[in-house]
């Protein structure tokens, strides 16, 4: 009797054991169990500094697509992702200033709806989400996301944010993006360089001093910085192009009207900036207005047959840098290398009654930051607007003028594109591609003005001038700006397709792009011609620009990509040996340098893996909020199944 009483008490005694102990592994099992018979299963977060270094080996300088592959088969966690894209903006935000809204609660919501909607995410990855839970940023203008900053940049609509989506943006989540935030740039995108009186100025990856363009100049830093592998800018007169040739990145401006939601009228184009051709091509085929699918050209089965004009002139006549024909010349040698016949001719446009034409189309520009003036301060725009630094310069001019403009203006400006347009189709028939420098110099220095202050003078009084005085005032102002970049107007206002590549770096360590445009519709050709650039190692981007300056010296000397502060404390290398060198490095060599250094550099303080997301922080006034999970619950959860194994063991032994 009293030895079935001690078994039935051992019976007990070892269920009670077993219970408690496998209650702190039930927690943490239960968060995977699917929830309503779903077959998915919700990725938990984690925000460790050892797992945020396991996913930074992952996906720092990796396509957009080998990152949503990797998440779409498990390897990676969706919100890791995310949380590590965030840690990358708090580490280089403050040197940068790229980013001017974020918003880490939404993200999560996106990667949440991501996989609740997916029973099948590599499926979906091959199908319609090639970019399933990538991060990417958006242009903080004229890409409307519901809940995000809407000001255009003004100070007075501070605080505004949009109450839609724009179907551009749609799209990008329906391919599969997680959008993390929105990017800097500048006052309604009416400059050549990202600095606002409301966000203040974006500094450049490779040189902190310099900038880097605009106005998609806070999506460009993001993509040459790695924080994200693709990031959304529009463009009007070269504002994916530009910060795309100042920031060494792929900028492609598509043809007008082929782009989901956009005008086929020449105006503005809406894409991205990017560090990959694969990339470019996909997010160009998946954000492609399918009702316009027939603009797009088949691409040559032989691309050598294609005659190319290349040009070292500056369409309004102003000086074109050394660097910058350098580039076109170094082009120009690598394509009749590879058996292009490239001849040199300029395009047949007149290029300063262009850009006269496409100032009388930026004049609407000046009216609209009125109306919005009316509505938030109920008056009209003063040239104390400029002064108080409520306005720029030029929004205050294209307003004053708006006012004068005649009637016959528009027809004035539609009868011009019609005329480029001409031009270029003519041109295109004997040269289908026309080679370019995408700037005539490298970025500029932060310190200089977008406009001299004596022509800042002269427009202060500009309400007093008559209509033909007032437009050769803004063409006089804007010429300082523009002789840095008189190359990428005409395709917008020829509505043809131009694609910028990162194929040259100065002595001074400064990159500036190529740019190839086509007639319309050779959008994928043009992609064609950078994939042959990219697979020859010619493209230059800001990682391998450090490794390669490092490998074969000191291997640990060669820092991740978001080591942006140290580019200025390498030493100019010559053009000679550095062409040599980047050459002789493949991306698998340079890659295989960086993995190396990220895994033996703990206590570099540039590191990712510092950050605590369960730690409440602040960012541009906006709380950053804790993340969930945590890695050590699993180990929890281990501990706790062990223990009741062995409780068990211990019972059954001492019974016997």
């Amino acid at each position: 009797m009293n030895h079935h009483r001690r078994q039935i008490w051992l019976a007990v005694a070892t269920g009670i054991l077993f219970l408690g102990n496998l209650s702190c592994a039930a927690p943490v099992l239960a968060d995977n169990i699917p929830a309503n018979n779903q077959q998915l299963t919700v990725q938990r977060s984690t925000t460790t500094a050892e797992d945020n270094t396991q996913v930074a080996a992952k996906v720092d300088n990796q396509s957009a697509t080998s990152i949503a592959r990797q998440i779409s088969s498990g390897q990676l966690n969706a919100q890791q992702v995310v949380d590590h894209t965030y840690q990358k903006i708090n580490d280089e935000n403050p040197r940068l200033n790229n980013v001017i809204y974020q918003d880490p609660a939404d993200a999560q919501q996106q990667v949440q709806r991501l996989q609740q909607s997916s029973q099948n995410p590599a499926q979906d990855q091959k199908q319609d989400k090639p970019f399933y839970g990538t991060p990417i940023l958006i242009k903080g203008l004229g890409q409307a996301y519901k809940g995000y900053s809407n000001t255009n940049g003004l100070p007075y609509l501070e605080g505004n944010t949009y109450g839609y989506t724009k179907n551009f943006v749609k799209k990008l989540q329906d391919m599969g993006f997680i959008i993390v935030g929105s990017t800097n740039y500048p006052e309604l995108g009416l400059i050549n360089v990202t600095d606002s009186n409301l966000y203040g100025v974006a500094h450049n990856p490779w040189s902190l001093d310099h900038n880097t363009g605009g106005s998609s100049g806070g999506a460009a830093a993001s993509v040459a910085a790695g924080i994200v592998p693709v990031a959304t800018g529009n463009d009007a007169g070269g504002s994916l192009r530009i910060p795309a040739s100042w920031s060494g990145v792929i900028g492609l401006k598509p043809t007008q009207g082929i782009i989901l939601g956009d005008s086929s009228i020449p105006s503005v184009v809406n894409f991205a900036e990017t560090r990959n051709i694969d990339d470019t091509i996909t997010l160009f085929k998946g954000v492609m207005n399918p009702r316009r699918a027939a603009l797009l050209k088949a691409t040559p089965a032989n691309l050598r047959s294609l005659k190319i004009a290349y040009s070292l002139t500056s369409p309004v006549g102003t000086s074109v840098s050394k660097d910058a024909q350098q580039a076109i010349l170094d082009a120009v040698k690598f394509l009749r290398r590879q058996g292009f016949t490239v001849v040199e001719q300029n395009s047949p446009v007149d290029g300063v009654k262009m850009m006269q034409s496409y100032y009388l189309g930026a004049l609407a520009d000046g009216s609209v930051a009125n109306f919005m003036a009316n509505q938030k301060l109920h008056r009209n725009l003063t040239a104390a607007d400029v002064t108080n630094h409520l306005i720029s310069p030029m929004t205050y001019a294209l307003y004053e003028a708006n006012r004068k403009a005649p009637r016959d203006t528009l027809q004035k400006y539609r009868a011009e594109l019609k005329l480029i347009s001409q031009q270029m189709t003519a041109f295109h028939e004997e040269y289908p591609i026309y080679l370019t420098p995408t700037t005539a110099t490298v970025a500029p220095l932060n310190s200089e003005p977008a406009f001299l202050p004596d022509n800042v003078q002269k427009i202060l009084k500009i309400k007093d001038l008559p209509f033909d005085q007032q437009m050769q005032l803004i063409y006089d102002s804007w010429l300082h700006g523009l002789s840095k970049t008189p190359f990428t107007q005409l395709a917008n206002l020829s509505g043809e397709p131009a694609l910028s590549l990162p194929t040259y770096v100065n002595a001074a360590g400064l990159p500036l792009g190529i740019q190839l445009q086509g007639p319309n519709g050779s959008d994928l050709t043009l992609l064609e011609l950078g994939r042959l650039f990219e697979e020859n190692h010619k493209l230059i981007f800001l990682n391998n620009y450090l490794a390669a300056k490092s490998f074969g010296t000191a291997s640990e000397k060669i820092v991740p990509i978001t080591g942006a502060a140290n580019v200025d404390s390498i030493a100019a290398e010559s053009r000679t040996g550095q062409d040599a060198l980047a050459s002789d490095l493949t991306a698998n060599q340079i890659n295989g340098e960086l993995a190396k250094t990220a895994s033996s550099t703990q206590a570099n303080p540039m590191r990712r893996g510092g950050y605590q997301g369960s730690q409440n922080t602040k960012k541009n006034g906006e709380e950053i909020l804790p993340q969930t999970g945590d890695g050590s619950a699993y180990v929890l959860a281990s501990l706790g199944l062990l223990s009741a194994l062995f409780s068990t063991l211990f019972l059954y032994r001492r019974h016997n």
